[in-house]
């Protein structure tokens, strides 16, 4: 019952995932620094949301091993997240010192981005479930949910995962390394909603 209760949650937040995930991201990209236009990322107009995909070669992972060896690492982490699947943002994060990357002055990913990331992390929590736990933990580290460029997605993302972490939680095959983890980042979420009333 519990594998098929965390089946029907995934199924449910997929679609719900990928709309999201063109919103935000096409909302990071809009609102980032750089004065040039980002060649890896859908052209976004004043009217609603075009879902063009982006253009990168069939395998992604070797245009996105050329972006990290270039230290892009906005291009890369929105490339991946834009292609909406999580193997690919998991690929990403192994490949990288992701609490290197957060750690960094100015921070080299956008609050958007961190957001869509957590976001997918979150929806796919039950596959490599302790390192997942750990990107998320980073991640929420690194979000500045009074950003405004965040802001009204902040409380809808992060109910979102609060409430895919109680499930995990719950579940019979959740470790007790796991548990401890998905506590203190429930936590660390509650408390950060309560920054953004």
């Amino acid at each position: 019952d519990a594998i098929n209760s965390a089946s029907s949650v995934t199924r449910t937040l997929s679609g719900e995932l990928a709309d999201g995930q063109r919103k935000l991201l096409a909302l990071a990209v809009s609102g980032s620094n750089s004065k040039t236009a980002n060649p890896l990322v859908s052209h976004v107009s004043s009217g609603p949301l075009s879902h063009e995909k982006l253009d990168l070669p069939l395998d992604p992972i070797k245009e996105l091993s050329r972006l990290l060896v270039e230290c892009k690492y906005e291009d890369a982490f929105t490339a991946a997240l834009q292609r909406s699947d999580v193997s690919i943002v998991s690929w990403l994060c192994s490949q990288v010192d992701l609490p290197g990357i957060l750690s960094m002055n100015p921070l080299p990913l956008s609050q958007g981005v961190l957001i869509s990331l957590l976001q997918q992390l979150a929806c796919d929590i039950s596959n490599e479930t302790a390192r997942k736990l750990s990107w998320i933990g980073e991640v929420l580290s690194a979000i500045n949910p009074m950003d405004p460029m965040i802001a009204v997605h902040v409380r809808p993302i992060f109910d979102q995962v609060y409430q895919i972490l109680i499930h995990h939680r719950n579940l019979p095959t959740t470790t007790a390394a796991e548990l401890s983890s998905i506590w203190l980042i429930m936590h660390v979420i509650h408390s950060m909603m309560m920054t953004c009333k």
